[in-house]
């Protein structure tokens, strides 16, 4: 048994390393809900099917992200029709070749005009096509590391004249950051005219970042790595924002949220935790009146206002969230709002 001494010196260490021991008062909360949101646009008139072409994949891009982007963009179309009655429908994949672009479509006659052969062969009033640039880069640092303690003296039921001291080491750390650039295109293949043309900003996410549900659950995606599933949640977050520019389709919003060291922040992230959203949206309020410079309490409360479907609220907040701090997470949230918030859809 260690003496009183070793015990004492234990606790300061304890009480003095933030990497072993954080902020009793500070709560901490995952949060999850969705909505539905209406077309930006919608489809061409006449357009019932659509073929969805193998994307196009840069140099140093996977292969295999040219087939796992029909699936994605398959997946999405079909949830729009299933859940929200799109009137669209998805052909069968034949034996066509690996890549797509204009000149490909002409050159096989699916865009130059309506009943071409390419129009017969496959069966479809549109092409989905689609462009994926993905980057991994790695980063190799070093960090100190507590290796344990040394109770030199302590051992063998001695009282006293030992010595105890922390030894830290030196330890390899890698993190990959992950960045994907990707582009859609719809082609009306009656008049050979891209209907609409999507290329958003480059998404970007670490290890950290957690995949999306939509992965794992078929043989494609069954052999893909942590980072591959990462990748994928970006590419998906791309087609996402595209094919809700052409049908109605659903927004799914996961997000953490640590409190700030009010009490009332503290509280509202315990409210978001039982999804009690009003309640959370008051208490977030409560602590921006105490401190209107409160990011955290900000951030909380415009998660509760857009569950609640209160889009508006919801900016306002993020907006002082992010004026707060620069926060990538804020920014994300604020631009998911900016996007969609408009176009919410009446009873979910």
């Amino acid at each position: 048994m260690l003496g009183p001494k070793v015990q004492r010196l234990l606790w300061i260490g304890m009480t003095a390393s933030p990497l072993l021991v954080g902020c009793a008062s500070r709560e901490r909360a995952v949060v999850n809900f969705a909505y539905a949101v209406e077309p930006a646009k919608g489809l061409p008139p006449g357009m019932e099917t659509i073929a969805v072409m193998p994307a196009k994949v840069g140099e140093t891009t996977d292969p295999k992200w040219s087939e796992i982007s029909v699936t994605i963009l398959q997946s999405l179309i079909n949830e729009s029709r299933g859940k929200f009655g799109a009137k669209i429908t998805v052909t069968e994949r034949r034996d066509t070749q690996a890549v797509f672009d204009e000149a490909d479509l002409a050159a096989a006659g699916l865009s130059t005009k309506k009943g071409g052969g390419g129009g017969q062969l496959i069966g479809a009033e549109g092409y989905l096509l689609s462009n994926i640039e993905v980057k991994v880069e790695k980063h190799v640092g070093k960090q100190r590391t507590l290796a344990g303690l040394d109770l030199s003296g302590w051992g063998g039921g001695r009282r006293g004249g030992g010595s105890v001291s922390a030894q830290t080491e030196e330890v390899e750390t890698v993190t990959r950051n992950m960045t994907v650039k990707v582009s859609f295109k719809l082609v009306d293949s009656g008049n050979g005219k891209v209907w609409e043309y999507f290329s958003p900003r480059t998404y970007s996410a670490t290890e950290k970042t957690k995949a999306s549900p939509i992965f794992g659950s078929s043989s494609t995606e069954a052999d893909l790595t942590p980072a591959d599933k990462i990748i994928g949640s970006l590419v998906e977050r791309g087609a996402r924002e595209f094919v809700s520019m052409l049908m109605p389709c659903r927004i799914d919003v996961e997000a953490e949220i640590e409190s700030s060291g009010n009490a009332n922040c503290a509280q509202g992230v315990r409210y978001l935790r039982a999804e009690s959203y009003r309640e959370a949206l008051g208490a977030f309020q409560a602590a921006l009146a105490e401190n209107p410079n409160d990011h955290q309490a900000a951030y909380g409360a415009g998660l509760a206002g857009e569950a609640m479907g209160n889009l508006e609220s919801a900016m306002h907040n993020y907006k002082t969230a992010c004026a707060g701090a620069d926060d990538p997470v804020y920014a994300e949230a604020r631009d998911r709002v900016k996007t969609y918030g408009s176009r919410v859809r009446k009873g979910g």
